[in-house]
Order: C-alpha cells, then structure tokens, then sequence
C-alpha cells in the first residue's frame, strides 16, 4: 500500500515538474522567435532610418510583438545606432499566475543599406 501511495504522490510532482519544464521551453522558444524577428527589424530600421508605422504592423503581425524604441530622440543620422526593444508577453502555464514580458534588446545601424 505504501509503494502505490509513493507512486501516486511521485506521479503529482512529476506532472508539475514537466508543466514548469514546459513553461522554460516556452519562454526560450518565444525569446528565440523574438531574436529572428529583430534581424528582419533591423534591415527594415536601416532601410527606413526610422521605427514607421510599417515596422509596427510587420512585428504586430508576425509574432504578435511590440517595438518601442531605446532613447527618446526620433531623428537619427546616417551611420549612427538605433536602439530598440521587441516586446511579447507569455502568459505561463505554471511558472507565475501573471504574464511575463519577454523583452530583447536590439540595435540597428541607419541606412546601411543604401
């Protein structure tokens, strides 16, 4: 009787341990999504110089995403860095009762591209 009680027990926290294990794997995936997003952000940044309206829609639509910039200037030269964040909120299984925004980090250089 003990032994069944034992697995029964083992089986309830092995069903927690593979939902937090889920939730890791889901934030690394989303940070990973986030992170092949900002290359095709950047190259759009570079081309325009700016973060446009167009760039919004585009990361709105792919994964969901925000973008907000770094600092708060809007004018940037030719040559110089533009900094910004994509922003996708998880909501985990799990983890944390609240959602969790996973933010990266991401510069761009201006019309390197032209």
């Amino acid at each position: 009787m003990g032994s069944k009680l034992g697995v029964m027990l083992s089986l309830i926290f092995f069903f927690y341990a593979f939902l937090f294990a889920s939730d890791f794997i889901m934030i690394q995936l989303t940070y990973t999504s986030l992170d092949a997003l900002s290359t095709s952000v950047s190259y759009k940044i570079s081309k325009s110089g700016e973060i446009n309206e167009d760039i919004k829609v585009f990361v709105k639509e792919e994964l969901n995403a925000d973008i907000k910039p770094v600092g708060a200037s809007s004018s940037y030269e030719e040559g110089s860095m533009l900094g910004y964040y994509l922003i996708k909120e998880y909501k985990p299984i799990a983890y944390d009762s609240e959602p969790l925004s996973i933010k990266i980090k991401r510069y761009a250089v201006v019309n390197i591209y032209k």
